[in-house]
């Protein structure tokens, strides 16, 4: 097996010195995926080093360096590779006891039935595209029959299950905003990326989405999950959202942070640090800011 933790990760384990507060360690259980998605760095045909996840370096580290965290979670990020469920109740077998989240391409729901059974907290069966056509082509497979399987898990497995949604993949404001409502109604919460052009992938040449789109697509989310708003809310031109009718309160800064598990924070997975982060891994004053220019 190979297990590889994040540049924070390895910060609280002490193989780098830096200071980080951090509640969640993240880790990525490795291999050669048999997977071929155009943006993915462990895609199968990518021409692009292992040790990366998204534009993150990940170093290798051993199991036993497990024992010696004290978080609140762990998180683990499964390359489908061939033998990946084998290794995976190796390490869910060593964990037993602590706050598990894992992230996996799981082909049926009796392999999700398998990790619950070993205590683990959430699942996430990403989506990362959620345009029909777009996920067969750039992800593969069906993404009616993956979203039965999250439905499916999710009725079974209610406040447990999570997703992941890749903005900029070609698919439009009312897509989102629709898958959005979507899983809310199966109790499933998304997590938002920006796609990242990755050097050695097919999509290596493609742009990531502005700022500006992305921070509306964050405060669709937020208002959807947290606030419960109705759809009219939301006014679309060509598919594009155009506007946010609701009115500014305090505290709407906070759509602009990392979503995910309690505890998330995964800063710098998609952008360079030094530069504006598309999910900011901490509050402040100036989320606010963002949320009132959006609302007006």
């Amino acid at each position: 097996m190979i297990l590889r933790a994040s540049y924070g990760t390895l910060a609280l384990l002490g193989y780098v010195r830096k200071s980080v507060r951090m509640d969640t360690a993240y880790f990525m259980v490795d291999g050669k995926c048999v997977f071929d998605c155009s943006f993915c760095s462990h895609a199968r045909n990518a021409k692009v080093d292992n040790k990366y996840l998204s534009r993150v370096i990940w170093k290798e580290v051993s199991i036993e360096d497990l024992s010696k965290l004290n978080v609140k979670r762990i998180c683990l990020q499964v390359v489908s590779y061939k033998g990946y469920r084998e290794d995976l109740r190796l390490l869910l077998g060593k964990l037993k006891g602590k706050r598990i989240s894992v992230s996996v391409r799981a082909l049926d729901l009796d392999e999700i039935d398998e990790y619950f059974s070993y205590g683990v907290d959430t699942i996430g069966l990403s989506v990362d595209v959620v345009n029909d056509e777009l996920f067969k082509n750039i992800r593969g497979g069906s993404l009616k029959i993956t979203k039965k399987l999250i439905s499916d898990a999710a009725k079974k497995y209610k406040g447990k299950i999570t997703t992941h949604v890749i903005v900029g993949m070609g698919e439009s404001d009312k897509e989102l905003v629709d898958f959005f409502y979507e899983m809310k109604d199966l109790n499933v919460n998304v997590a938002l990326f920006s796609f990242t052009p990755i050097k050695g992938t097919k999509f290596e040449h493609r742009k990531s989405p502005s700022s500006e789109r992305y921070r509306k697509i964050q405060l669709a989310r937020y208002l959807i999950f947290e606030k419960h708003v109705s759809r009219d809310v939301f006014v679309f031109k060509n598919e594009n959202l155009e506007e946010i009718d609701f009115g500014y309160i305090e505290g709407l800064g906070r759509a602009f942070l990392t979503s995910g598990c309690t505890y998330c924070t995964r800063p710098y997975y998609n952008e360079k640090p030094g530069s504006m982060p598309y999910n900011f891994f901490e509050y402040s004053r100036e989320l606010e800011e963002i949320a009132r220019g959006i609302l007006k």
